[in-house]
């Protein structure tokens, strides 16, 4: 008897054998935390990668420039099994061309780093495409112009931001056939994702810096623009608008 003025009292209905369960939902029901935007899982998922690898940061103000790891940190190394792991994950987000060469060397790996980034954050492919070079998705960015979430811009005209993305060439004859924005062309280039932003500073995370996903910090001028160095001779930034 007290079991029926209960159910009663609650509105609960007493299930028959072999009949579903029936569930009412409210249709007004809402989520009670906020959904990161794609910019904050790009953020999200590279401080992720980051601490997976040890936290490594790059000094490129030494040269040659060298990486160090905080003292009770597990070195991250792309060769070793744990790593290797999300390195295969990274490049065939990105391709499916092999991911070793022809002499058993890793292949580069830092534009499959950003491509996954962008892929596992909900960047559709035709804001920034899959690839494992870096200047087809520069290339890309430029040719679409302000209409992208990626929108181009010479390295001394614009301030980035953090979920921008800044990028270098590399080599050191392509280095010296680069003397400014509108000489870029296709060739070596290596590419970072902004993290935070300071006062005189950025930092910015990219894969296969030295083998690792690693940090680095990037001195600005007084207008908040990057400045170029010998080592990371920035020509080039990616805002992302969205």
């Amino acid at each position: 008897m007290f079991l029926g003025i209960v159910l009663l009292l609650t509105g609960c209905a007493v299930q028959k054998q072999g009949q579903s369960p029936a569930i009412s939902v409210a249709a007004n029901i809402t989520p009670s935390f906020d959904i990161p935007d794609i910019r904050e899982r790009m953020l999200y998922l590279a401080r992720q990668e980051w601490e997976l690898f040890g936290r490594p940061e790059v000094n490129y103000d030494i040269e040659p420039p060298a990486v160090t790891y905080p003292s009770e940190a597990t070195q991250g190394h792309e060769t070793l099994p744990p790593f290797f792991s999300r390195v295969f994950m990274y490049w065939y987000t990105a391709t499916d061309l092999p991911i070793i060469g022809y002499e058993g060397e890793v292949r580069p790996w830092s534009g499959a780093f950003i491509v996954w980034l962008a892929r596992s954050a909900g960047v559709p492919e035709s804001d920034l495409p899959s690839t494992v070079l870096h200047w087809d998705y520069i290339q890309h960015v430029i040719a679409t112009g302000s209409e992208n979430r990626f929108v181009s811009h010479a390295i001394n005209t614009y301030a980035p931001k953090p979920g921008d993305i800044i990028c270098a060439p590399r080599g050191e004859a392509f280095i010296q056939s680069i003397h400014n924005y509108n000489d870029l062309r296709r060739g070596a280039y290596h590419c970072d994702l902004v993290v935070a932003q300071r006062p005189g500073e950025l930092d910015v995370i990219g894969g296969n810096v030295l083998n690792t996903v690693s940090l680095a910090h990037i001195k600005l001028d007084g207008a908040g623009k990057v400045l170029p160095t010998k080592a990371r001779p920035w020509m080039l930034a990616i805002e992302q608008r969205n």
